[in-house]
């Protein structure tokens, strides 16, 4: 990982812009967060921007590259004995340029239920830390919020929809 200080702030203004995300978010408060000290990261192919099991308070937004999902599932142990093999990876899911993740971890202050990978040869985002969400007025803090909640509602409507998929496989094969 590398500090992207080298990213053209005018550039991501205008990025940013055009995500959904920040629509409600006026001129001045977009400026105010991009122009934040640290709030740029750069990472390579492979490169862990989140691991699984850390507390970390802090959310992404992709500006360049893709980021791949993975869930690591340890292996089933009888209690007392231990496994040598490694976990097994679960690709979640792929997201691309404009794409918001790690808000679950920034609102609840849970262990990251996720790891997060650079998936391109190279990857940029923006990092919203929760000192920089408090270094925000009330109003732009409550912007946040109601995007954060409308994320949060989307991407369970995406989970139930691909829950119902996968039952209603189950409940197919099993007849």
């Amino acid at each position: 990982m590398t500090n992207a200080g080298s990213i053209e702030k005018i550039s991501v203004l205008d990025f940013i812009k055009g995500l959904p995300f920040f629509n409600e978010f006026s001129e001045e408060e977009k400026s105010n967060l991009i122009n934040k000290e640290g709030v740029f990261e750069k990472y390579a192919e492979g490169e862990a921007i989140v691991k699984q099991g850390k507390i970390e308070s802090w959310l992404f937004v992709i500006l360049l590259g893709k980021v791949r999902l993975t869930k690591s599932l340890p292996e089933k142990v009888d209690e007392g004995r231990i496994s040598l093999k490694k976990p097994v990876e679960i690709v979640i899911k792929e997201l691309e340029i404009g794409s918001i993740f790690g808000e679950i971890s920034l609102i609840t202050k849970r262990p990251r239920n996720l790891s997060a990978i650079a998936a391109s040869p190279e990857v940029a985002v923006m990092k919203v830390t929760e000192e920089i969400f408090k270094s925000f007025d009330e109003s732009t803090q409550m912007k946040f919020q109601q995007q954060l909640l409308l994320k949060l509602a989307e991407n369970l409507d995406d989970m139930n929809t691909e829950w119902t998929k996968l039952k209603s496989a189950t409940l197919n094969k099993a007849t």
